[in-house]
């Protein structure tokens, strides 16, 4: 015998109020979270994420200024010691698929890039986060997650500051650093004035380097950017993505230079006591100038 209507409408309206008691007590369960209630409220705290390639990155940002920075580990990280890398007092970690740190970091900045036009994209790192939580590869609860996911989709490459542990910078370097090229001047420490910067060329383009340096001198002299370019200079090797180090710490002139350029690629942050200059900018085979 079939339930009257009457009987039913009490059975539907049942069944939705457990439903929305459930997600009630689920969505303050999650948000419990002091990472999610970071994010939520943007606050002025940072949250970090550990990201267990090989070697394993620690993202910091922080929600009230946007401030994302990534800290690249000089440990190698293996399938047999991961469980011993994770962060101390329940700190919030992810194990991708995908072990190798260039190909993932790789991967995360192309999405950045692309989500905007073509939104779809927004499918993969959906599905591998699912798939880490099924899998137990991460402790981030869904909330986390999406607040997180929510917050990075403000931002571009070249808000990222990735400070690459000594050991990598000694293998990488191609070209003098500052401390080669003066042995014993003092680090600049004053941040009032302005960033003084060395331009590369590593472009092809005969000529670019100087083109730049023109240009960001008479931004200079306009009031427009504040910029004094020490030096420039070809780069031993050509580059197909233009780039910039920092080793001064003023992040924020640092990517308000970077977007100004219209340099979109992360900014290297390296540590040199000795340096003669705050930012390296090394022009690839991408530069274009600014209008």
């Amino acid at each position: 015998m079939e339930p009257s209507y009457q009987t039913r409408k009490i059975i539907e309206r049942f069944l939705l109020w457990a439903l929305l008691i459930v997600l009630g007590l689920a969505a303050a369960a999650q948000f419990t979270s002091p990472l999610a209630r970071a994010l939520a409220e943007h606050k002025s705290s940072p949250v970090r994420l550990t990201v267990l390639t090989a070697p394993a990155m620690e993202f910091t940002y922080t929600p009230s200024s946007q401030k994302a920075t990534v800290q690249v580990s000089a440990e190698k990280v293996t399938a047999q010691n991961r469980s011993k890398k994770l962060p101390p007092n329940n700190g919030r970690y992810f194990i991708p698929q995908q072990p190798d740190r260039e190909d993932y970091w790789n991967e995360f900045k192309y999405l950045l890039a692309s989500w905007r036009y073509n939104p779809l994209l927004v499918l993969r790192p959906l599905g591998g986060y699912l798939s880490a939580w099924h899998d137990k590869r991460t402790n981030l609860t869904p909330a986390e997650f999406i607040l997180l996911s929510l917050e990075l989709s403000k931002l571009d490459a070249a808000d990222f500051a990735v400070r690459l542990p000594a050991a990598s910078r000694g293998k990488k370097k191609q070209t003098p650093s500052p401390q080669e090229t003066v042995e014993d001047m003092a680090p600049l420490a004053v941040k009032d004035r302005p960033i003084v910067v060395e331009i590369y060329n590593a472009s092809g383009k005969r000529g670019l380097a100087l083109a730049l340096t023109q240009y960001l001198r008479e931004q200079n002299e306009k009031g427009q950017l504040r910029v004094d370019v020490l030096q420039y200079d070809n780069y031993p090797s050509y580059q197909e993505e233009s780039f910039i180090v920092d080793y001064s710490g003023r992040l924020v002139q640092v990517k308000q230079l970077s977007h100004a350029l219209g340099i979109n690629s992360e900014v290297k942050s390296e540590s040199s006591p000795n340096a003669i200059c705050d930012t390296r900018i090394v022009l690839g085979k991408d530069f274009e100038m600014p209008l």
